[in-house]
């Protein structure tokens, strides 16, 4: 949407409101994202966040996105409130969501990483705490099985990590169902003073187990801090909820074998890729140590 359509966008939803500014923000393949600075008419000044949702992304609508950031704010977590939503295409060419903007950076600070570490597993266990009754329906994610045989490598290396894994039997949850947030990493956190102050991009969010987003959150780390940060991770979400060790290791094979598969979609830096797959595989291979121990 360019600037032009934002400005009459605007207009529309807040009659006599003028678009001061509008700033592209990262969002994916599945949302164009713009920070906008609108003037109202009364004089106030207001930062909302848009996101304009892709038409070949369908599985996340624009009403189900404003529904679970409404009922996630009602619940106090630390998600934009959103204002409203237009499904049809009424207003744009694609359906879209505005909601309020959250101080922060994407950027985790410098300094002690371990503390922001300890802070990103204290979020993501309250995450898990939340009531689930009332929030929209959401896909579940029980299982790492049998979806992961779509992703492991197929060198002979990963033979027996194949075999092993297809001879397992019910594998799925047996705990009781938590919201996830499907996509737990660094990116889709703002951070302010060495806290986190926002949770964002909810596109993958479901109702499951919750170490598939331990497992997710772990790996990321392990890109950005190697194996002392992935396990300190762990530590600190274990510290408020027991973390079966072999069941997070099935999740962290669906997770780096994952990453492996779509990595070359993600357009990173060839370094940062090599870096990426490096640690991906290395999770691989610890994952299946604890797996056979």
């Amino acid at each position: 949407m360019n600037t032009l359509k934002q400005a009459e966008l605007v207009a529309q939803v807040w009659p006599g409101a003028k678009l001061r500014s509008a700033l592209p923000l990262t969002g994916g393949v599945s949302a164009q994202v713009y920070a906008l600075e609108v003037a109202h008419s009364a004089g106030a000044v207001a930062r909302v966040v848009l996101r304009e949702h892709s038409p070949v992304e369908s599985h996340y609508s624009a009403e189900l996105e404003f529904d679970l950031l409404k009922a996630l704010h009602s619940l106090g977590l630390l998600v934009p409130e959103p204002l409203l939503f237009d499904a049809g295409c009424t207003l744009a060419a694609n359906p879209f969501v505005i909601m309020t903007a959250i101080p922060g950076s994407s950027v985790i600070p410098t300094g002690n990483a371990f503390e922001y570490i300890d802070e990103m597993a204290s979020q993501l266990f309250r995450i898990h705490q939340a009531p689930i009754q009332n929030l929209p329906t959401l896909p579940s994610r029980l299982d790492p099985l049998p979806e992961v045989f779509e992703y492991l490598p197929a060198a002979a290396e990963w033979g027996s990590l194949n075999a092993g894994l297809r001879a397992l039997t019910d594998t799925g949850f047996k705990g009781a169902p938590c919201l996830l947030h499907g996509d737990y990493w660094a990116q889709n956190l703002l951070w302010e003073q060495g806290r986190i102050t926002g949770i964002l991009d909810w596109e993958d969010a479901a109702i499951g187990d919750p170490l598939s987003d331990v497992a997710g959150a772990s790996v990321e780390l392990r890109y950005l801090f190697g194996l002392e940060g992935m396990q300190r991770f762990i530590a600190a979400y274990n510290a408020l909820s027991s973390v079966d060790p072999t069941r997070l290791a099935l999740w962290q094979v669906y997770v780096a074998a994952a990453a492996q598969h779509f990595m070359s979609t993600w357009q990173l830096a060839p370094a940062d890729e090599a870096h990426r797959r490096r640690a991906a595989l290395a999770c691989l291979r610890e994952a299946e140590q604890v797996l056979w121990a």
